[in-house]
C-alpha cells in the first residue's frame, strides 16, 4: 500500500515537471515566432524632389517587415506618402497604384498602374530615379525592373529600359565613363508653316564618353516627332564635334558640306540655325552658340547669317 502511495507521488512529479517543461518550451517558441514577425529591420534611403534645388534629396528612415517584398512595398508607401522634411515632395503620384512586387535574384520587379504614363517625360525620369535609389539602398536589391500593368518600360526609341541600377540611373555624379543616363531635353524644331519655333520634350539617353550638347544636336538631326512640327535639319549632314567651355560658349563644328546644306536646305536658313542654337541654349551649361567649319573659326560671310560671332538664344 505503502509502495502504490510512492508511485502515485512520483507519478505526479514527472506531470507536474513535465507541465513545467512544456510552458517553458512554449513560451520559448512564442518568443521566436514573435521575433520572426519583424525578420527583417532596415535603415533605408528614400529620396524625394527638392524643390529648391530641383533634385532629389535624400531621407533616411528605419522600417521592418515579414518579407523582402513587404520591405520594398513599404518603401513606396512612404515614397508616395511624401518627406518628413518641409521643401521636399514626392514624385511617386499618389494615385498610382503598386500592382504587384517581386524579388527575382537580386532583381526587385515592380508592376504599377497606368497612372505612371499619365506623367510627363521629366517626371517620369525623376520618378525612375526615386524608385530605383531607395529600393537599391535595400542590401539584397541589387537592380529594379519597372513595369506598368505588367509591360516593360520602353524608350523612345522602343527599345526596352531594362534593368535599372544607381549607375544608369543618373542623380550620382560617381559613374563610370561607360555608364548612361536619361535626361529631358527641349529640342527646337518648325510649325507647318516653316516660319515660326515650336518647342518639342524629349526622353534622350545620354553618354558620359559624349557630350549632351552633341546628344542634342543628333536628335535633331533624327527630326522631330510630334504632330505638326517639322524637322529643321537635313538628315544627312555631319557633326564633328561639339564641346562646351567654362564660360558657357558652345562651339558646334560641322563640315563644309553640312554648313552648305543648312544655308541652302529646304528650311529658312533662320530657323535652321536658331532650331540648333535654342536648343543648346537651353541646357543649363550653355549661355551661346558658336559654329565651326572643320575645326576652324568662321571668319568670312557665309549665307545670310553672320557666323563670325557666337549667337544667343531668340524667341521665333
Amino acid at each position: 500500500m505503502l509502495n502504490l502511495k510512492k508511485c502515485k507521488n512520483i507519478m505526479w512529479c514527472f506531470i507536474i515537471l513535465f507541465f513545467i517543461v512544456s510552458v517553458i518550451f512554449l513560451s520559448f517558441f512564442v518568443k521566436m515566432e514573435k521575433n520572426a514577425t519583424n525578420l527583417y529591420k532596415k535603415t533605408i534611403e528614400l529620396y524625394f524632389n527638392d524643390t529648391v534645388t530641383g533634385k532629389l534629396r535624400l531621407e533616411e528612415r528605419v522600417i521592418q517587415a515579414n518579407t523582402k517584398e513587404e520591405l520594398i512595398l513599404f518603401i513606396l508607401q512612404e515614397l508616395k506618402s511624401g518627406s518628413k522634411i518641409e521643401g521636399n515632395i514626392s514624385v511617386l503620384p499618389q494615385d498610382i497604384i503598386i500592382l504587384n512586387i517581386a524579388m527575382e535574384d537580386d532583381v526587385a520587379v515592380i508592376d504599377l498602374s497606368k497612372v505612371y504614363d499619365s506623367l510627363s517625360a521629366g517626371e517620369k525620369i525623376i520618378c525612375r530615379a526615386a524608385i530605383v535609389w531607395s529600393v537599391t539602398s535595400l542590401d539584397f536589391v541589387d537592380y529594379v525592373c519597372i513595369k506598368v500593368e505588367g509591360q516593360e518600360l520602353k524608350k523612345v526609341s522602343g527599345e526596352s529600359i531594362g534593368l535599372m541600377n544607381r549607375e544608369n540611373t543618373m542623380i550620382n555624379p560617381i559613374v563610370s565613363p561607360e555608364s548612361k543616363r536619361y535626361e529631358i531635353v527641349s529640342l527646337y524644331f518648325t510649325d507647318k508653316t516653316k516660319e515660326y519655333l515650336v518647342k518639342e520634350e524629349r526622353e534622350i539617353e545620354v553618354s558620359q564618353i559624349q557630350t549632351r550638347e552633341k546628344s542634342v544636336v543628333e536628335q535633331l538631326i533624327i527630326g522631330a516627332k510630334e504632330e505638326g512640327h517639322i524637322s529643321t535639319l537635313p538628315s544627312d549632314i555631319k557633326i564633328r564635334n561639339v564641346t562646351t567651355t567654362k564660360e558657357g560658349i558652345c562651339y558646334v563644328d560641322l563640315s563644309n558640306d553640312s554648313i552648305n546644306k543648312i544655308i541652302n536646305g529646304d528650311i529658312n536658313e533662320k530657323i535652321a540655325v536658331y532650331s540648333i542654337v535654342n536648343s543648346i541654349v537651353s541646357l543649363y551649361n550653355v549661355k551661346k552658340v558658336q559654329f565651326l567649319i572643320e575645326g576652324e573659326k568662321i571668319e568670312e560671310t557665309v549665307g545670310d547669317l553672320d557666323y563670325t560671332k557666337p549667337f544667343e538664344s531668340m524667341d521665333m
